[in-house]
């Protein structure tokens, strides 16, 4: 892989910047191939919710990823390249799409694998009549900014071809880089207070109804699991203002995964998942087994009983046992070995709190991160057991289009790292519009009332975070 040799001060000015795009664009004419220059700049860390708010666009592409307690976020606005699939083979064509790139990239710096991502999305089913969004889709923005701790890395991501204007590029990247420094430099402007009045025009009453059908299809044995989602739509008076409300989720969720992805035509799908799907580093793989859930107490006296009574619930650790055997067996399908204890653990949240299944294991050399993602989604805590049935109950019974509701939403960078979480605890925006999703996992023995106040629960930090 090319890369161009490393200087202090390299691209302090759009001169010298102009002089390595320049380089790319011959490149690119001598191997009659279009080329991908990636130039990255340290700075100060931004938090992430200002870069949304100082440079996004609503015509633009964007991802959001967001973890207070682990200091980590990345943002991506715009596309340098992009690509979209659909059917069986969805994800393999994603995988090859990013194998093709990461063999076509210029870096101006060293090292380079932490400086470019694939941010990708993947919607719940292989095959959807949701609009908002293709059912495989992956893109590297012109613009990334990603922070661990007290600093920032910004990238820009260039297709550079015979045709394109390199100095044009260059000056624009510099106007970028001077915006993004001053940003840096500036302390976040105050953000006032207020409670927005939403109206609800569509409720999640018949919720009820829905279980009670679904547990008649489990005392036949049809299923063993699954799990059922309804949506609440609101109005505002007002457009919603997206980073104001992903600023929100992370005050108010700092344990769990702040999610946005944005389609670049007003639709933004937005979150805060507690449940990792996997996770790469150094190939090591983690992946999460989350399932089996109760409310937080009003004191600590009531939230021990409350997680006691979860830890020894029947149900709710039958519901997460039949989780963590499935990812496990997938897991060695793939020849891997994974490693978990036996126990589970508590994730406590704001106001609920699940039952929790960290999994280890070593990756192959030869192991991609989709192969992985495409044999644990939908995992048993979002789809139910046996699979096929219960996505096809889920067809069945539920009255709206999943879209990345429960789907895969992450990064793989050019060294093969990567994070995926589960869009759960989500929210679709347009304007003044949102489409508020939770779920329930049902087995034999789920009351109807309860999981119907158990998915209310879930939908009310999302509902008081929209701003």
């Amino acid at each position: 892989m090319p890369v161009a040799p490393y200087q202090p001060d390299l691209f302090e000015k759009c001169k010298e910047i102009y002089q390595f795009l320049s380089g790319c664009q011959r490149a690119a004419g001598q191997s009659q191939h279009s080329k991908l220059a990636n130039i990255s700049f340290r700075l100060p860390a931004i938090a992430p919710w200002r870069i949304l708010a100082a440079l996004g666009h609503t015509e633009q592409v964007q991802f959001y990823y967001d973890h207070v307690a682990q200091q980590r976020s990345v943002v991506g606005l715009d596309a340098a390249i992009a690509y979209q699939a659909a059917g069986a083979s969805r994800f393999a064509r994603i995988q090859q799409f990013i194998q093709v790139w990461r063999k076509r990239v210029l870096y101006a710096t060293q090292p380079p694998s932490a400086t470019l991502r694939f941010f990708c999305g993947f919607t719940f089913f292989a095959t959807t009549t949701d609009k908002a969004f293709a059912p495989a889709q992956v893109f590297v923005p012109r613009l990334q900014v990603a922070t661990e701790a007290d600093r920032s890395i910004v990238s820009f991501n260039c297709l550079i071809d015979d045709a394109v204007n390199v100095a044009r590029v260059a000056e624009e990247i510099g106007q970028q880089l001077q915006q993004l420094k001053d940003l840096a430099e500036q302390p976040p402007a105050a953000i006032a207070d207020a409670e927005r009045v939403c109206k609800v025009v569509k409720d999640i009453g018949d919720f009820e109804q829905v279980v009670s059908t679904a547990l008649a299809v489990i005392r036949r044995q049809a299923v063993h699991k699954v799990v059922l989602a309804e949506p609440m739509e609101v109005l505002s008076a007002t457009p919603f203002n997206l980073p104001a409300s992903l600023r929100a989720l992370r005050q108010s969720h700092p344990d769990c995964h702040i999610f946005c992805v944005s389609n670049g035509q007003g639709q933004s799908f937005m979150g805060a998942s507690p449940e990792r799907l996997l996770s790469i580093a150094q190939r090591e793989l983690v992946t999460d087994a989350l399932a089996g859930s109760a409310s937080r107490g009003s004191s600590a006296a009531v939230d021990r009983r409350l997680a006691q009574q979860l830890q020894q619930s029947r149900k709710e650790r039958y519901e997460h046992r039949v989780v963590v055997e499935f990812i496990v067996q997938q897991l060695r399908s793939l020849g891997l070995t994974p490693q978990f204890s036996h126990q589970p653990q508590l994730l406590q949240l704001l106001n609920i709190q699940h039952l929790h299944t960290p999994i280890r294991a070593r990756l192959h050399p030869e192991t991609e991160a989709l192969e992985i993602l495409e044999q644990l989604h939908p995992t048993p805590a979002v789809a139910g057991l046996p699979g096929t049935e219960a996505q096809q109950l889920i067809q069945q019974l539920e009255s709206f289009e999943r879209g990345l509701y429960a789907a895969p939403i992450g990064w793989i960078d050019a060294a093969g790292n990567s994070e995926f979480i589960v869009g759960i605890r989500s929210a679709l925006i347009q304007g003044r519009q949102a489409r508020l999703y939770a779920g329930a996992g049902i087995v034999a023995g789920s009351d109807p009332r309860r999981e119907l106040a158990e998915i209310r629960l879930k939908l009310q930090p999302l509902l008081g975070a929209l701003v």
